[in-house]
């Protein structure tokens, strides 16, 4: 009987191809919608929970788009006077703030891990997202020939890293967050100084603005519960020529995009399924009148209607699972290039999904359609067990 079945499906090539196509790219869809919206919504609760900044302060006149600093990696080397963080300690509705100093954004001739990754100096006094990773390692504070990683750069192999002519020993790697901090590598604030004040190109820099030591180039704020963050920020503003990022702001305006893209999307992909299914259903009920004399023949010469059923649902299971496979490739090829296209216009939080959530996935867009299309092939595979033999020998058809 399996030979029947696949003797069946290559004599009608085009309608097998046909359907195959439409669950394939049904199936594509949702993988890939799917797949992108849970890697959002898992990097907007990581950083939420691992950033733990509320509000993130940066000099005045950058005209960076804040996603791009919260999420990118991107900055550039303005700095602030550093008493500007003790002005913010003083402002109410703030329960914490720590300095970082941003060195250089980091090229392929200046390193040995590639592009779009930063060197920050942090304070360890007051910091609350490296001081964890420290603990683990009984250490307080990072020496001058010491680096953490961010969670998405390349891992070594003996635990050291050449930066700028420099031999740093790894001491650990973060988890992921979901913001900017993964594209980090994070030094002491003395280190990070003198790292600059080494940089002949910046030396217009320190002309203008002052020494290293009397700057930094971001705060990030944590507020209180019980404050109105709208406050916080008007008291941040008029400390002095500061510009104010909002994380919750600049998340929810993501979220918003993302969600009415992913609708557009599901819309389309919803419409992508109902017509497989329906191409489905359509081609196994219209099997009771195109193949009565098939399977007349098969019950004269001896096939029972369990036969019958088992020729019917295998073509249709067949077709189902070869067209959910094709259709995860697709998923897997769409999802990979519709995430490259996103980052390329803009910055978010982004965590890829676990293995464990896309076999998941996988598994159960296959376990769907497999058993739709059994399911539509059940009604045909009736009518062809109610087929009189002899009736369709002598007349060819039945009624």
């Amino acid at each position: 009987m399996t030979f029947l079945i696949w003797k069946s499906l290559l004599h009608r090539k085009l309608q097998t191809l046909s359907i195959v196509i439409a669950i394939a790219i049904g199936v594509a869809v949702i993988f890939c919608i799917t797949a992108l919206y849970q890697g959002v919504h898992s990097g907007m609760e990581i950083s939420k929970q691992r950033m733990g900044a509320d509000i993130v302060i940066i000099p005045g006149g950058l005209t960076m788009e804040p996603s791009l600093y919260l999420f990118g990696g991107a900055t550039t080397n303005t700095y602030m006077p550093k008493n500007t963080l003790d002005a913010v300690r003083m402002i109410p509705g703030v329960t914490n703030a720590t300095p970082h100093f941003f060195t250089n954004t980091l090229t392929a001739d200046c390193h040995d891990i590639g592009t779009n990754n930063r060197m920050l100096g942090y304070d360890p006094a007051s910091d609350w997202i490296i001081g964890p990773w420290l603990k683990k390692l009984h250490k307080t504070e990072l020496n001058a020939d010491e680096v953490i990683l961010g969670a998405k750069i390349p891992t070594w192999v003996e635990n050291k890293i050449a930066i700028l002519g420099k031999w740093y020993n790894i001491v650990a790697i973060a988890e992921e967050t979901g913001t900017t901090l993964d594209y980090s590598l994070f030094v002491s604030m003395d280190e990070a100084r003198r790292v600059v004040s080494a940089n002949r190109q910046l030396k217009s820099v320190w002309e203008k603005q002052g020494p290293p030591d009397e700057l930094i180039s971001a705060i990030l704020v944590k507020v209180s519960d019980t404050a109105n963050i709208n406050n916080v920020v008007t008291g941040i503003q008029q400390i002095g020529y500061v510009q104010t990022i909002v994380a919750a702001e600049v998340k929810k305006r993501i979220t918003d995009q993302f969600t009415v893209l992913l609708l557009l999307l599901g819309g389309v992909g919803a419409l992508t399924v109902l017509a497989s299914l329906f191409q489905l259903f359509s081609r196994f009920y219209t099997l009771t009148w195109d193949r009565q004399a098939e399977w007349g023949l098969y019950l004269a010469i001896g096939a029972s209607g369990r036969d019958i059923t088992y020729i019917v649902i295998g073509e249709a299971i067949v077709i189902s699972l070869t067209g959910s496979l094709a259709g995860l490739l697709l998923g897997g090829t769409l999802y990979q290039a519709g995430l490259a296209i996103l980052e390329s216009y803009q910055s978010f939080p982004f965590i890829g999904p676990s293995w464990f959530f896309l076999a998941l996935l996988s598994l159960s867009l296959i376990g769907i359609y497999v058993i739709l299309g059994a399911l539509a092939a059940w009604f045909p595979s009736y009518q062809g067990r109610q087929v009189d033999p002899s009736t369709i020998m002598t007349r060819g058809e039945f009624d």
